[in-house]
């Protein structure tokens, strides 16, 4: 069997690779070990356009959000089903140097932020939002695993998607490119999330994966609220007062799965937001790929180059990550050159 690029791991890179492959006509073989728990089932999907505490909309932030949100209105358009939900962000400032830097980024510049921002509006009285806020807009969320079965689903009817297990050992190097079992392909792209680096190919990148954990709640309190509410931690309605919330980042971690200690993280943050009554109904936890100051890292192997990577995307990766992997495939086909700042021949890693 014969493709031009075979794809490792249908976690959110790797996905977003396919359909990037698929959309320049390309035949992909993705292979995925189809494990019940991965970073990207468990994922929150947020997207928010202004980012950390000092709101930050770079011109290239502003690209790749628009890149991402016309992909996956496209997608909904051409594949029917809703993966991406539109919603308005409460962001709710923590202290009175977020309140200043906000003020201060309005000040200098309101234009820019216009179509970004609306008066908070009314929040439930056990909301703290004693130093203010604002709606964002332009947000949202993806959902993820429906995202991820809406490509499964595209790549089964193509023929191009098997469970397996892809070792790097059983990769070869050939004349025309690499050939794994009797798969030959003109690229192999590695998209392992935080198991990245524990291949032949790409165990010199340094990576530094965090367990993460998030909590599905029942609010009966705040069953109106209809807004992505921030405030450090994170709280996405599901509606009937159901919520998903939280997260943690916990670097030293020998288990993957839910702790008491994470819990108790994650549920201080939540309570830093509400002081309304909380019901615990599910846990669940993940290991996110974490590279370099959470930069997304791409490109092609040193020696090797029909041998890729795509990781990294991190917290920032549904708004990023479709505009990155179309900048990989377009390097790998076409040859135009990747963004510096991401490729990993140029960067020490």
């Amino acid at each position: 069997m014969k493709v031009d690029a075979i794809i490792v791991g249908q976690g959110l890179a790797g996905s977003l690779m396919a359909w990037q492959l698929l959309r320049g006509n390309l035949r992909v073989l993705v292979v995925d070990r189809d494990e019940a728990v991965t970073s990207s089932k468990v994922a929150a999907g947020l997207l928010t356009p202004l980012a950390g505490s000092r709101f930050n909309l770079s011109d290239e932030a502003m690209e790749r959000l628009n890149y991402a949100l016309n992909f996956y209105w496209e997608l909904e358009n051409d594949h029917g089903g809703q993966i991406f939900h539109h919603q308005k962000i409460a962001r709710l400032f923590r202290n009175q140097k977020e309140s200043q830097a906000w003020e201060d980024r309005l000040n200098k510049n309101p234009e820019r932020f216009e179509e970004f921002h609306a008066p908070l509006g009314v929040l439930h009285d056990s909301i703290e939002a004693t130093e203010g806020g604002f709606e964002m807009k332009r947000g949202g969320w993806l959902d993820v695993p429906q995202f991820l079965e809406m490509t499964r689903q595209h790549l089964l009817e193509r023929i191009s998607y098997a469970i397996g297990d892809v070792s790097a050992e059983e990769v070869s190097i050939t004349d025309s490119g690499v050939k794994w079992k009797n798969i030959e392909a003109s690229k192999i792209i590695f998209c392992e999330g935080w198991m990245g680096n524990q291949n032949r190919f790409f165990d010199w990148i340094t990576m530094h994966p965090a367990l993460g954990e998030i909590l599905d709640l029942k609010i009966p309190a705040l069953e109106e609220e209809t807004r992505i509410i921030n405030r450090g931690g994170w709280m996405i309605p599901k509606g009937d007062g159901v919520f998903r919330a939280g997260s943690t980042y916990q670097h030293d971690f020998d288990r993957i799965e839910p702790s008491s200690e994470g819990e108790a993280e994650a549920m201080q943050k939540i309570q830093s937001i509400t002081s309304a009554p909380i019901e615990i109904i599910g846990r669940r936890a993940a290991v996110r790929p974490i590279i370099k100051r959470s930069q997304v890292f791409m490109g092609t192997h040193p020696e090797y180059s029909n041998v890729a990577f795509l990781n990294g995307l991190g917290s920032k990766g549904v708004m990023n990550g479709p505009w990155y992997a179309s900048r990989l495939a377009q390097h790998l086909f076409t040859n135009a050159p990747l963004p510096p700042e991401a490729d990993i021949r140029s960067n020490q890693i």
